[in-house]
């Protein structure tokens, strides 16, 4: 079976590519429909592969500025009693 993508859909399919290098974009295709079709069906989707969670990961913490070691405030002693004389 042949079937033509639009420019939207191959753009999603080359950024699935690009997040999870070494796979191919029948694998990627086909886990999708996968997941479709048992979303659809009311069940659960497959178990996400370790790189498949890196790969979200990833994608969450873009835009996202690194926490600040908050360590060394938060668990001062005049912090903790602060306002409690």
């Amino acid at each position: 079976m042949e079937v033509t993508l639009t420019a939207q859909a191959e753009e999603a399919l080359r950024q699935q590519m690009a997040r999870s290098p070494g796979r191919e974009p029948a694998q990627i295709v086909e886990e999708a429909l996968t997941e479709l079709v048992q979303r659809q069906a009311g069940r659960p989707a497959t178990s996400t592969t370790p790189q498949d969670f890196s790969a979200w990961l990833r994608e969450l913490r873009q835009g996202v500025e690194p926490a600040r070691d908050l360590a060394q405030e938060t668990f001062r002693r005049e912090t903790i009693y602060q306002g409690h004389d």
